[in-house]
């Protein structure tokens, strides 16, 4: 009797403590988790505030470049020559301060035409982007100056666009032009690999860019790497934010809205499992 008494009182306590141990790894793991979303939140807010960051000080850039006479006198008199030394030392200027090393301008006709691309502006074709370029389009509504990410002839790129007036006569804009590679960077340094992805059916008007094979998936080309570390998911579709965990690799995706309120991709960014992303406060 004593001895079944025994047993019984031993299954009982092996029960309990098989209950603690499961609750008990139930919360490590929950809490895990808690800390690893909290990250990521970080993570997001960290790309969210570059990328402000950057459409920031782009758009002071443009704002100020649209007083100029220079850049006045080459949309109203249509004379390349009368800003195009000016601009190509403030793009030296800016090289040379550190500021936007990549950064790219680019002016606007009243028409929505290209005036002049200062990395190509021996081209003198005046393409017209008024198909696809449609901040052009709120700037001339509003006559206000305007940031963030749009596609164009040459790629996917962060864009401060700003209004340029002869006294009260609107003739034109011209824009602040810039692409991810330093923020690809900054995140590189802590172990984080940022890739932007742009959706495959916006290639016809990046026409300009040439994008190797290998950096296109099923859905999505990456414009920001030279090299593509993104193999294991090739076939992704991704929708709203989320993230993934692939073997020993995290994977985080968020999209990409562009000024006119589109969906043209996503941000992707990836980093080992053993690596602690305490480094981004956000």
């Amino acid at each position: 009797m004593k001895e079944k008494r025994f047993f019984l009182s031993a299954l009982v306590m092996l029960f309990f403590g098989l209950c603690l141990l499961f609750l008990y790894n139930k919360s490590i793991s929950f809490e895990e988790d808690e800390t690893l979303k909290k990250q990521m939140d970080a993570l997001l807010l960290t790309l969210h505030n570059k990328i402000e960051e950057t459409t920031h000080v782009s758009l002071a850039s443009s704002v100020i470049l649209a007083k100029s006479p220079h850049v006045i006198g080459c949309l109203q008199n249509q004379d390349r020559t009368q800003c195009l030394d000016y601009l190509l030392d403030i793009k030296n200027t800016m090289a040379l301060s550190g500021v936007f090393e990549n950064a790219r301008l680019h002016l606007h006709t009243k028409e929505f035409k290209s005036f002049m691309r200062l990395w190509d502006y021996r081209n003198e074709s005046n393409d017209d982007l008024s198909a696809f370029r449609h901040a052009l389009e709120k700037v001339k509504a509003t006559k206000r100056s305007i940031k963030g990410i749009e596609i164009g002839r040459n790629g996917m790129f962060m864009r401060a666009i700003a209004p340029v007036f002869n006294q009260e006569e609107y003739v034109g804009t011209i824009e602040t032009v810039v692409d991810f590679k330093d923020m690809s960077r900054y995140f590189k340094k802590d172990g984080v690999e940022l890739y932007v992805l742009m959706k495959n059916e916006y290639a016809d008007i990046a026409n300009a860019s040439e994008y190797a094979p290998n950096l296109r998936l099923d859905n999505y080309t990456i414009v920001n790497q030279s090299t593509n570390g993104l193999h294991f998911i090739k076939s992704a579709n991704f929708q709203g934010t989320g993230y993934m965990k692939m073997g020993d690799s995290y994977v985080l995706y968020t999209p990409i809205v562009d000024i006119n309120g589109e969906y043209v991709g996503f941000f992707v960014l990836t980093w080992s499992e053993s690596l602690s992303l305490a480094s981004f406060k956000g």
